[in-house]
């Protein structure tokens, strides 16, 4: 079922006949004409989703939604995006948004195809999230696959070959000459020889390539009246911009819809995917760090292994990764396995019961071999490890849908009973001491290592019920409740409520409303309550640790103080909006307004050593978060052979802590804290106040004790403090789509202004000599270095092996976050019908397209897009040695029979 249902014109009394031409959405689990929608809801067609050439469904929506934040993961091949909807709502726990798949509740980002993708919905204030009660706090992704359609079957077939170009930003390192002029001039260097003052050998150059890109999809859409069937299959190859990375992608879907009876329709649905991924890559961290006048190679060609080299080797790390790669390599398989059986049973003309039975199973390997002849495989004599996951998750949905008219009036209704539940497990084992060659641990291996692994079990179960009343098409009302139990919590408080209430007003339909520019003008407005699941699945338990050994007997650490009265963040949403189509429908305006308070938020707090245990879970803290979201679509030029659309949409947050435990400092990772009155995603570090003019030395804030500030040149001395934070001020786009007869042009611009970002990578590669035997990178346009007292400079003194400790964290490597990217541009043909008539196809096109084309910015990192690292589960603002995503070039064939 798609987000759209193009309803027809019947004179039946009866609303599930969908009486009228109008849009039908389903919005969460309910359908509902958009004239009487009251919910903030964001709606993308498939059409929208095919500016971006990407394994990756998350990756697509940047750009596509006000109030939908998507953040690259990184270039990577296979990597995803992070959707974080309307900011950041919580301090510990996730902050992305929920994925729901054809009604079925997802465990991050799907596996998915995205050319089975038929639309997708973002759902983003409590009217359109509460019936998700403890999933709905950080917004909703809802995607409807494709499905099958009546009459005569569409068989199509799509070709896309990209290729990918490594784009490094702004970040620019030395090469030999310039770093043995930046050595030279290190405070108390040691003498370099003068043959090192060429160009040397260039890591990064060497180490990267331009990625190919295969991706070609064939389907079927067809049926009957009776039947109808989609089915898809996808093969998709990619190969990195860091050389010897490769993932692999085969995808296969098929939705049917067999009408039995008339009262009963089938909806089975099967989707499988089985991912592989080759890793012989080279560090891109050693591509940064090793120094050019390094030769991975000696005179005769051959591999160097710094640590038996003769000769001479300058790198810190005595790291040649190319000699590693020679035997050591990594591989990784994936089975997404997704099953649907799903009915509608037709009660009466107006009561339907649905029924929604998920399976969903994920099974990952990977394998990573260490040869005992490599650098990395010295100090064991090689090595073998190897991880399995088992991922398994079940969801029940047994729905009774009411919806019928009473004259002017109109009562739609659903009550539902739902029930889901997951269990994971990961086991990792190794050994040492294998023999060359070997990928098995039965092998020789003389040592093996400490087998780990962890398994969770959580489960929930709800009631939900939906009622909304409509009178004339004029006024709307509308009211849930879930009523959730999950066993993450104690038997006390393992039950919530969640609730939304919402008004609208379709003021056009008023006798009084006589502007004949505006063709609809809605307001609308919603409260409710959702709550945000922790991530501990047994956070109110004592928990018990068997890692210690004494006197050959295993013995119990108590780990973690339980705590029975561990219960959900709440998070109260209001949202009041409208919606306006004006100019003949040619122009569509939607703005919103949200004012959003999550009240006890879940820390993970220390406790005094003494008792035994340091650790536990509690609820403490409340979060606001508040601001705008603008969306705008207009059709300059409508005719039969020219159509032009602009659309640009506009989103601004603020947040801020309203309290933490005892209105204390909580102190976060990545040199961040929550403090009362601050943003969630403040820096708390040192204030960096530039170099001394008269000696060069760094200079810190100190904030006295009667709040007084003065300057330090010792880094212990200077006061932590907020400096500043990583929430944008704004973030948005700007699209176009332009058609001439047969040719079409497609434009996405997207931007992000204000907010910080910290560069760690300058820690390293601009540490004022701290690290001499690391490349440093090239300083940017108006950056200079102290030289001599009375020098103005944005850079200390350099000191050989310098101690100032000026490369520490601080408020020096906070930069600005904003950029413009020009995310994609493209240009296609459409065959005209009076020749594929000729060879006997229905359709055909061809286009190229461009991604990611340019990024204006003033960020002196790889890229200032940064999403969520793999270890966290909020957004950091925290720039490290990321993939860059790359340059993308394509060029793509659809046909259709």
């Amino acid at each position: 079922m798609s987000g759209f249902i193009s309803a027809q014109t019947v004179k039946d009394k009866d609303s599930l006949r969908e009486k009228e031409i109008e849009d039908v959405v389903i919005i969460g689990y309910k359908a509902q004409k958009r004239s009487s929608l009251t919910a903030a809801v964001s709606t993308i067609s498939d059409k929208k989703l095919k500016d971006a050439s990407t394994s990756d469904v998350s990756s697509m929506l940047q750009g596509k939604a006000a109030g939908a934040q998507v953040s690259l993961g990184g270039g990577a091949p296979g990597s995803t995006a992070t959707v974080k909807i309307r900011g950041t709502s919580t301090i510990n726990g996730s902050s992305q948004a929920l994925w729901v798949v054809d009604g079925v509740m997802m465990t991050g980002t799907p596996n998915l195809d995205p050319n089975q993708i038929e639309s997708i919905n973002i759902l983003k204030d409590a009217t359109s999230t509460a019936l998700y009660g403890s999933r709905g706090a950080n917004g909703i992704v809802q995607v409807f696959t494709k499905s099958g359609s009546s009459g005569k079957g569409v068989l199509s077939f799509s070709m896309n070959n990209s290729f990918n170009t490594f784009t490094n930003g702004r970040f620019k390192l030395m090469n030999g000459t310039q770093l043995y002029d930046n050595f030279t001039s290190l405070k108390n260097a040691p003498p370099l020889p003068e043959e090192l003052r060429n160009d040397g050998y260039n890591w990064l150059k060497n180490g990267t390539q331009t990625g190919v890109v295969q991706n070609y999809t064939i389907d079927f859409r067809g049926g009957s009246e009776n039947s109808k069937t989609y089915i898809s299959g996808n093969y998709y190859n990619e190969t990195g911009t860091v050389k010897t990375y490769e993932f692999n992608r085969l995808s296969f879907r098929i939705n049917h819809e067999q009408k039995v009876k008339s009262w009963l329709t089938l909806k089975p649905k099967v989707s499988l995917s089985y991912t592989t991924g080759k890793d012989n890559q080279g560090s891109l961290y050693e591509m940064y760090l090793n120094v050019p006048w390094d030769n991975p190679r000696d005179s005769d060609g051959n591999l160097i292994n710094p640590n038996t080299y003769t000769g001479n080797w300058y790198g810190r790390d005595y790291s040649n990764y190319l000699y590693d790669l020679q035997w050591n390599y990594g591989k990784s398989n994936q089975l997404d396995l997704l099953g649907n059986l799903d009915a509608e049973i037709k009660i009466t003309d107006y009561l339907k019961f649905i029924t929604t039975n998920n399976v969903t199973y994920k099974n990952y390997d990977d394998m990573y071999y260490t040869d005992p002849r490599s650098i990395s495989g010295e100090s064991n004599k090689g090595g073998l490890t190897e991880s399995y996951v088992k991922d398994i998750s079940k969801f029940f949905n047994q729905m009774l849908r009411f919806d019928k008219d009473f004259g002017v009036h109109n009562v739609n209704a659903l009550a539902a009973y739902e029930y889901s539940d997951r269990f994971y497990k990961i086991s990792r084992a190794g050994v040492y001491g294998v023999v060359p060659g070997t990928d098995i641990f039965d092998d020789g291996a003389t040592t093996g290592q400490k087998p780990s692994g962890t398994k969770f079990e959580r489960a929930y179960n709800a009631l939900l019920f939906n009622a909304e009343y409509v009178y004339d098409k004029k006024y709307f009302v509308q009211g849930s409740l879930r009523s959730e139990s999950s066993s993450a919590f104690g038997k006390d408080h393992r039950n919530g409520l969640f609730y939304s209430y919402s008004l609208g007003w379709n003021i056009h339909k008023e006798k009084f409303f006589n502007v004949k520019a505006i063709n609809e003008w809605k307001l609308r407005a919603s409260r409710g309550l959702v709550g945000n699941t922790p991530t501990p699945n047994y956070g109110w338990q004592d928990l018990y640790a068997l890692t210690q050994v004494y006197n050959g007997q295993v013995g119990a650490t108590w780990s973690q103080l339980g705590n029975p009265d561990l219960t959900w963040e709440s998070i109260y949403q209001n949202n009041i909006g409208t919606d306006i189509t004006a100019f003949n429908n040619r122009l569509t305006l939607n703005v919103d307004y949200f004012n959003n308070k999550t009240k006890n938020l879940l820390i993970l707090a220390t406790l005094p050593s003494l008792t035994g245990v340091d650790r536990q879970y509690l609820n403490v803290g409340d979060v606001q978060n508040k601001g705008w979201e603008f969306s705008f679509n207009y059709a300059i030029i409508k005719s039969p052979t020219v159509t032009w659309d602009l659309g640009f949409n506009i989103s601004t947050y603020k947040n801020a802590v309203l309290s933490t435990r005892n209105n204390a400092t909580q102190l976060l990772n990545n040199s961040q804290a929550a403090i009362t009155g601050y943003d969630v995603t403040s820096f708390y570090m040192r204030k960096w106040m530039g170099v001394n003019p008269d000696n060069g030395a760094g200079q810190w804030e100190v904030v006295n004790a009667d709040g007084s500030r003065t300057l330090t040149s010792n880094y212990n001395q200077a006061t932590l403090q907020i400096v500043g934070h990583a929430t944008p001020d704004y973030y948005g786009a700007f699209n176009t789509n332009l058609t001439v007869k047969n040719f079409y042009m497609n434009a996405n611009v997207y931007f992000s202004q204000g907010g910080q970002i910290y560069n760690s990578d300058r820690e390293l590669f601009d540490s004022d000599g701290a690290y001499p035997y690391y490349n440093q990178m090239v300083l940017q346009n108006g950056w200079t270095r102290w030289e001599k007292p009375g020098d103005i400079a944005t850079h200390p003194v350099a000191s050989y092996n310098s101690s100032s400790l000026t490369n520490r964290p601080s408020s020096r490597y906070l930069e600005d976050a904003s950029f413009v990217k020009l995310r994609s541009l493209r240009f296609g043909y459409n065959f005209p019908a009076s020749l594929t008539e000729k060879i006997k196809i229905k359709s055909a096109s061809v286009y190229i397209m461009g991604e990611n084309l340019f990024t204006i910015t003033k960020f002196s990192g790889v890229d200032p897009e940064v999403g969520v690292p793999s270890d966290q589960t909020t957004y950091s603002g925290r720039a490290e040695t990321i993939y860059p995503i790359p340059r993308r070039f394509s060029l793509g064939f659809n046909f259709s029979f």
